[in-house]
Formats: structure tokens, sequence, C-alpha cells
């Protein structure tokens, strides 16, 4: 395609004439005496620059040679999308078109905007200030927020019995960067809806009781300080939660004289619960009991109790007895088991007591190793040797007993318990 060029070529287009009645072509019929239509300038003219000009929207340079610059130029047109700028608020979205629409198109028209504002749920368009419809997603369900960030977005037309009514709704294609709406998902392949993934774990935190202050970890970070109340994330419906109660001291060992030895049993484990819930969780106090601490010379400490509002309890580890001084062979128990758990729908359970202490001559003795919970082992006793408790491992444990042979000069403390631990899941069912 090729502007006419030849000698008799007008280097400026002529004035148009004014508009006429519209007609058609006709080759005329000199016996009826119609005469043929005369092929004017500005027609052609017309024609002529009506093909140069999608030509030029094309990004084809025009050629005399080249008969398939017409195809090429409306195929390379149909690839360039308009991209509309959104003049409306968030929410009420708003476009110009060139030319403008003067009423709502049919159903499969698209259109293409460059959304400004992200959408705080429900939402419209209207395009020229024609009437605003909703905007729904693939779902065809209204909008609920989040679905058009700033950003562009794909809107198609339809008018559809079931979709607002049959009075009309813009459908996202696409939208970059948003979120996308489904329709309920039937079959294995397909992507499901929120709302349909249920029995979900959410979140799950872990708490402990760091030296008198409660801390937690969410989802395996770094234990920070934590809020003494629970506050569930708004899609949980239930829980699961488990309880350990904190592990009690070893007992500590006296003075002794040339024939007595000194030995103390290891401190008890705290209780155990475990259950699910789906009411009564949400602003429950949370209490994990702190470990108990060994006294030099007397008994140990008792560990605390670790509990979630009304739903359970799990006590600690009771405190473990003096060790005496005493003439071999001699056995010191400490026979205290924790108290029994209660409130775990799933498992109440009492932590067990610590080993006891004994002694065979004084030159064969042992302290009692603190007693293990569910997450791990309490301290260990110590053999034939002058030293103070070891402390307890694995949370709520407890901690192992201080030894003394003949001829202690001063009584030593009993190993430390471990504080306990809560740790709850939240599900949405």
């Amino acid at each position: 395609m090729y502007q006419i060029d030849n000698s008799s070529a007008a280097a400026v287009i002529p004035a148009s004439t004014a508009a006429g009645t519209p007609g058609f072509f006709t080759d005329g019929n000199p016996a009826t005496g119609v005469s043929a239509t005369i092929m004017p300038a500005e027609f052609m003219n017309m024609v002529m620059m009506e093909i140069l000009g999608v030509l030029s929207a094309g990004g084809v340079t025009p050629s005399k040679s080249n008969f398939t610059q017409l195809t090429a130029a409306i195929r390379a047109v149909n690839k360039q999308a308009t991209i509309l700028t959104d003049t409306g608020t968030a929410g009420a979205y708003a476009a110009a078109n060139t030319p403008a629409l003067t009423v709502l198109p049919a159903t499969g028209y698209v259109q293409r905007v460059s959304i400004a504002n992200l959408n705080p749920g429900a939402s419209t368009y209207a395009p020229d200030g024609l009437a605003a419809k909703p905007i729904y997603g693939l779902g065809l369900q209204p909008l609920q927020g989040g679905e058009l960030p700033a950003g562009i977005a794909v809107l198609m037309y339809l008018v559809q019995a079931g979709v607002n009514g049959g009075n009309g709704a813009w459908i996202i294609l696409e939208s970059l960067g948003g979120a996308s709406q489904v329709a309920p998902a039937t079959k294995p392949l397909h992507a499901m809806q929120l709302g349909q993934a249920t029995g979900r774990l959410l979140r799950k935190s872990v708490y402990i009781n760091n030296a008198g202050t409660l801390q937690v970890s969410v989802n395996g970070a770094a234990f920070v300080t934590a809020a003494s109340t629970f506050t569930p994330l708004a899609l949980t419906t239930a829980i699961h939660a488990i309880g350990q109660g904190a592990g009690s001291a070893g007992a500590g060992s006296p003075i002794t004289t040339s024939t007595q030895v000194g030995c103390g049993a290891g401190g008890s484990a705290g209780a155990l619960c475990e259950g699910f819930y789906t009411s009564g969780f949400s602003g429950a106090s949370i209490v994990v009991g702190a470990g108990g601490v060994g006294v030099a010379g007397a008994g140990g400490g008792a560990g605390g109790s670790t509990a979630l509002g009304a739903l359970f309890s799990a006590p600690g580890g009771p405190g473990s007895p003096a060790a005496a001084a005493q003439v071999p062979p001699t056995i010191q128990g400490n026979t205290l088991n924790s108290g029994t758990a209660s409130g775990g729908n799933i498992f109440n359970g009492a932590g067990q007591s610590g080993e006891p202490a004994v002694s065979l001559n004084t030159n064969a003795y042992q302290s009692g190793r603190g007693a293990s919970s569910a997450f791990g082992a309490g301290g260990r006793g110590i053999g034939s040797s002058y030293g103070a408790g070891a402390a307890g491992a694995g949370y709520g444990s407890g901690g192992g007993g201080a030894q003394a042979g003949i001829s202690s000069g001063a009584g030593l403390a009993g190993g430390n318990g471990v504080g306990g631990i809560l740790i709850i899941e939240e599900f949405a069912f």
C-alpha cells in the first residue's frame, strides 16, 4: 500500500465537502437514463487515508511493492492493548474510553484498566460515566477485598442469569498481584476456596517461662515476651493444646561427719495434659510454671503449674525432701509424684517422682536422678563424689539431687527443675 504519488496528485489534501445523503455505487443504466456513479477524489482520499491510518497504527511503513501490509498492520494493531487510566476511587473505579461508550457494551466486551487504589471490599466499575456495575471474581461472586491492587486489571462485561440478578457485572479475568476468586472445588484437581480448606493448621505458639518472664515462639520464630492472655487468629475455630507443669528441684545435701554421707533424691516432673477445644480459648489466661529452685542443705523447691484459663491445668512437681546425714547403707527417696492434670479431654497425667539416693558405704554412694518429662531428661545423679545437683534438661523435668561424702563442710543445693511449657495449635474447621 502506498499513497498516490503521480504528477497530477495534489500536495495537500483538498478540503472536504459537506456531507450529503449516504448512498451506494452504481454502474448506471443508459436504457433507463441512470448515470454511473462518479468516483470523486474526495472519496478516494478517504479510502486511502483510512488504510494508511491502519498501517501507521500498526507500525508498518507504506511500500508500493508489498501487497500484504494492511493484513500485517491489522494483526499488529490487534496485539496492542489499550490500557485505560482509573479515575475513580478505591472500590468505585471509573475510566474514559476514546471514543467514549454511549451505552453499556454487550456480553464479552473487555476493558484493560490501570487500577489506582486497592479495593477494600465489594467494588464497582463505571466507564465513561455510564451506570456503575459491580465487579465480580471468576467465582461470579462480589469482591471481598484485595482482588484489585494498584496495577493492571482485565475486566469483561457479562450479562448472565444468576450474576447480579442478570443486570450485568464486570468480571475480573486478570488482576496482576491480586487475590484470585474461584468457584467452590468439586473435583480433586480444582482450586479450593479458603472456606473449603477445613482442618488447616493456622498457627503454632509455644509458651515458656524464662526466669519468670512469659515468652512465646510463633511458628518456630525466636522467643519474645508474650501476652498473658490468648488471642486467637480471626479464622481460628478450634485449638489443640498441650500443657506441661514445671519440674521440682532435687534435694540439697547436708553437712556430714566422718562416718556419714548425705545423698539427695531427684526432683519430680510436672504433670502433663492435652486437649482439643472448640470454645473457651479466646481471652484465656496463659500460665507457664517456673521450675523449682535448689536450696543448699534443704529440700528442693516445687515446680509451678501450667494452665490455659479454665480449660486445663497441669500441676508442677512437688518439692523433694531434704537429704539427711546418715551412716550407710541407706536409701533416701522422693516418693512424691505431681498431682494429676485436669481439664485435658485427650490426656491427663501425673509427673513421675525423682529417683532415690543410695549409699552402700562411705566410698560408694549416688544421689538421685531427676525425673524425666515428656519433653526430655531430668538432671543426672552424682556418683561417689561431692557436688551440687545437676539441673534438668527437658521442659517440666526434675533436677538431680546434691551429694555429700564424709566430713562435708557445707550443705549443697540440688539441681534446679525446668519450667513448664504450653503448646497451642490453631485450626480452621
